[in-house]
């Protein structure tokens, strides 16, 4: 399962699990989702995270509402989280930087959890989802505002995989598996090439970095 789908079925089960409690009026002082403290839903989240670590795997299941690549790219700095035809989606607000992300701490806290700490593979939605969700025709403008040309962009957006994928090796992933999808025009689909060569460039030799092109059998491609 991949790292971003785990964190959102966390996600949901926390704030489920929230409903129910001020369903029944024991949440005192009416907290939310919106007043818990950051240290305090990340503990939530990484109890809940363990408990689905310690279920048997099974065949993933399409899960409507499964946005984990927007989840992934909604973290990139100069990314913010927005919506389209009241379906969630990205904007640019800024130069797009891979700085801190925190999929490097989702992955070494799963290996902690891990026996023997051995787990060296990380999925992660590959730079052309994010490239082809930034050139949709209602972010032209704000992408207009901060890079000057498409090359610009696909250099930034590379560099940010470039600086996740460096940081998830020290972290110890050996493999990373970039899931794409299909892409629509001629045009996405050569700067899809371009950003995803450019991203792999000159990473650790014994890192081993494949491409898993999507059928659409996952709901969020």
């Amino acid at each position: 399962m991949e790292i971003g789908t785990l964190m959102a079925m966390v996600k949901r089960h926390v704030r489920q699990r929230q409903a129910t409690v001020r369903r029944r009026g024991q949440l005192r002082r009416h907290i939310t989702m919106s007043t818990i403290s950051a240290t305090g839903f990340s503990k939530i989240e990484d109890a809940i995270f363990i408990e689905q670590l310690k279920k048997p795997i099974s065949n993933a299941k399409i899960c409507p509402n499964n946005w984990w690549h927007l989840n992934f790219f909604w973290e990139l700095q100069g990314i913010s989280r927005t919506s389209a035809a009241q379906v969630p989606a990205l904007s640019l607000n800024g130069k797009i930087s891979g700085i801190n992300h925190p999929a490097v701490a989702h992955f070494e806290f799963m290996r902690e959890q891990v026996s023997d700490g051995d787990a060296d593979k990380q999925i992660l939605p590959a730079p052309a989802l994010c490239l082809a969700e930034l050139k949709r025709p209602d972010n032209a403008v704000a992408v207009s505002r901060v890079y000057q040309s498409d090359t610009e962009l696909v250099h930034d957006l590379a560099s940010a995989y470039h600086q996740i994928m460096t940081d998830l090796y020290h972290a110890g992933a050996r493999r990373i598996q970039l899931n794409n999808g299909h892409q629509s025009s001629d045009k996405i689909t050569e700067l899809s090439a371009q950003v995803s060569r450019e991203a792999v460039q000159n990473l650790p030799a014994d890192l081993c970095v494949n491409w898993h092109v999507a059928q659409g059998h996952y709901y969020s491609a």
